[in-house]
């Protein structure tokens, strides 16, 4: 009996409601269903709605809206009944709430006062103070990487192309890719982990660093495609990183050591503040020294 009743009222909430929007209504015909002292509205169910709809869509989505607010309304209210303990979820809630705002003030203050960029020379100096920090966890290289059909032309003479990194040799290539290259990744400037190339290769590499040490070059024909590669550097596990492939982790440790050092000097200055203007009043004895050193 519930389930039917309701589902009626839904069907005819939702043809009120589009009756209703079509027709500009506004004022007390806004209110759509009350249970006790909580209203839901037409505005409401209006402003949930997705953009772009069509009329069946925006009538199911409104019965289902409907139909949800309806159960939840209907559940919270037995619930609040039946949950023995509710200043401790007040307690929880206002504490959220607490958390919330301070996070969403602190992160205000950071964007404002924290540096997003940082000197080249400053992120340079760390790195070198703390070049043992930067070990690779995986292999590295730079390169070039091409997958073409074996039926493509002048073969022979991209197998020549491809192992020069001059500005020629790279301009003929690209040249050629432009009609007949399925991939070309051109990576002779930036670093580029060795799983993310050898990925694409349908080739049984072993171990990375064997691999490196042992091929400059890599050129073989399957199913269709020569997979050409061409190494002109290399890193492999356990070796410093280069500088300009540590630069982003740089730049996110000192990012994270200012954030640190921000919210550590915010809440000294807000103590300190509300010690001198009397705002903090101590209720028992305490020992200075090590309150003092609590906020630190």
């Amino acid at each position: 009996m519930y389930k039917v009743s309701i589902t009626v009222l839904v069907a005819t909430l939702s043809a009120c409601l589009f009756t209703a929007c079509r027709n500009g209504l506004q004022g007390d015909a806004d209110s759509l269903v009350q249970i006790d002292d909580a209203i839901l509205s037409r505005h409401e169910v209006v402003d949930a709605m997705p953009k772009g709809l069509s009329s069946a869509d925006s009538a199911e989505f409104a019965e289902r809206y409907i139909h949800r607010w309806i159960n939840d309304e209907l559940l919270y209210r037995v619930a609040r009944r039946n949950v023995p303990d509710l200043k401790r979820i007040d307690a929880l809630v206002e504490r959220y709430r607490r958390d919330l705002v301070i996070f969403e003030y602190r992160k205000r203050l950071l964007s404002e006062r924290v540096a997003k960029e940082f000197d080249e020379q400053e992120m340079l100096d760390y790195y070198e103070k703390n070049a043992d920090m930067f070990r690779l966890r995986e292999a590295i290289l730079k390169g070039l990487y091409l997958k073409v059909p074996e039926n493509a032309p002048n073969i022979g003479q991209l197998k020549k192309w491809y192992c020069s990194s001059g500005p020629d040799g790279v301009e003929k290539i690209e040249k050629y890719a432009l009609k007949n290259v399925v991939i070309y990744d051109y990576f002779y400037d930036r670093w580029v982990p060795f799983e993310e190339i050898v990925s694409n290769i349908p080739y049984e590499f072993g171990e990375p660093e064997t691999f490196l040490k042992t091929h400059h070059k890599l050129e073989f024909k399957k199913n269709g495609y020569w997979y050409l590669l061409h190494i002109v550097e290399f890193k492999t596990p356990g070796e410093v990183m280069p500088y300009d492939f540590a630069k982003t982790q740089i730049q996110e440790i000192l990012a994270n050591s200012n954030r640190l050092d921000f919210n550590r000097e915010l809440e000294e200055s807000l103590y300190n503040d509300a010690e001198k203007s009397g705002a903090i009043k101590w209720l028992y004895q305490r020992d200075e020294s090590v309150q003092k050193d609590s906020i630190k």
